[in-house]
This record gives structure tokens, C-alpha cells and sequence, in this order.
């Protein structure tokens, strides 16, 4: 009889180890599951990440960037206009202006489209009567004015070849 519960002992004994390696095979199984299933998600995760940051450069790519002058700004110099303004009253204006480019190449078409800069010019500022350019306001609103048909006159499109209009000279004669 003691050698049945030494031999009883012995095979409960082998069946706990048994049952234990396979317990274990099972835990090692799991844990290299969850390290592949976490590592596969920092892969999705860190590429994922870049993403983005890539999409936004490619954007920047596309978009055309602008041009950054260095040194002063480049004026030309428009010839003097004297016309007469509407309102019946007999007023004439002198006026004198300049046109900040936006570089060399915008300077040699503005030169090349005067004739036509000129002729839209002379129809806009004899189109005003001597009350609106009397005021800053007035004047304020001539200069963009001014700015967006010199810009439609060298059929610039989107792109603003003359960043501004400056007066040089600004007169107003009653008669």
C-alpha cells in the first residue's frame, strides 16, 4: 500500500508538471501575441504620425511661393496726368505717382504696358469729381483703385505685379 501512494503521488506529481509546462507554453504563447500586437501598432501608429506632416509639405510644394526682394523696394516713376474731372464744375487735377514692383521682371512689363496703364488711368481719375478726391478717404480710395487697374491693365491675373501706388504729387484746381 505505501508503494500505491508512492506511486500515486508520483503521477500527480508528473501530471501537475505537465500540466504546468503547458501553462507555461501558453503565457509565453500569449505574451508574444501582445508584443507583436503592440509593436505592429507603434508601426501603424509612428507612420501614421508622419503622414500629415508629409501631406502638408507637398501642399506647400504645389502652392507657388512667394518671391522675397532683398534690398530696397523697386519705384517706377508714372509720367504726370492733368484731366479734367467730371461735376461740371471746371475742376482739373495734376497728379503725380509711383508704382512699388514686386521685382525686376514685374518693372520691365509695367514698362512695356504703359500706353494702355496710361489710357485706363486718364478714364478713372476723369471719372471723379473734385468732392470725392478732396478728402484722405477719397484719396485712400483712389490709390487702390489706381493699384487694381494698373494690375488689371498688364493682365497680371491673380498675381499682384504693383504692391502699391504712391502719390507724389496731388492737385486739385477749381475754376
Amino acid at each position: 500500500m505505501a508503494e500505491d501512494k508512492k506511486a500515486d503521488k508520483a503521477d500527480k506529481g508528473e501530471k501537475k508538471a505537465g500540466g504546468g509546462n503547458k501553462l507555461m507554453l501558453v503565457v509565453v504563447i500569449l505574451l508574444v501575441l501582445v508584443l507583436a500586437g503592440m509593436g505592429g501598432l507603434a508601426y501603424v501608429m509612428f507612420t501614421n504620425m508622419n503622414k500629415p506632416h508629409d501631406a502638408a509639405q507637398t501642399e506647400q510644394t504645389k502652392e507657388k511661393p512667394k518671391k522675397k526682394k532683398e534690398g530696397p523696394p523697386i519705384f517706377e516713376k508714372i509720367d504726370t496726368f492733368v484731366v479734367n474731372l467730371s461735376g461740371g464744375d471746371g475742376s482739373l487735377l495734376q497728379v503725380d505717382m509711383q508704382a512699388e514692383l514686386g521685382d525686376e521682371e514685374a518693372k520691365k512689363k509695367f514698362t512695356d504696358y504703359m500706353p494702355k496703364i496710361r489710357s485706363a488711368l486718364i478714364l478713372l481719375l476723369s471719372s471723379k469729381t473734385a468732392a470725392e478726391l478732396s478728402t484722405p478717404d477719397g484719396k485712400v480710395k483712389l490709390k487702390a483703385q489706381v493699384k487694381q487697374i494698373i494690375n488689371e491693365s498688364m493682365d497680371a491675373g491673380e498675381e499682384e505685379l504693383v504692391q502699391s501706388v504712391l502719390f507724389t504729387s496731388f492737385i486739385i484746381q477749381k475754376q
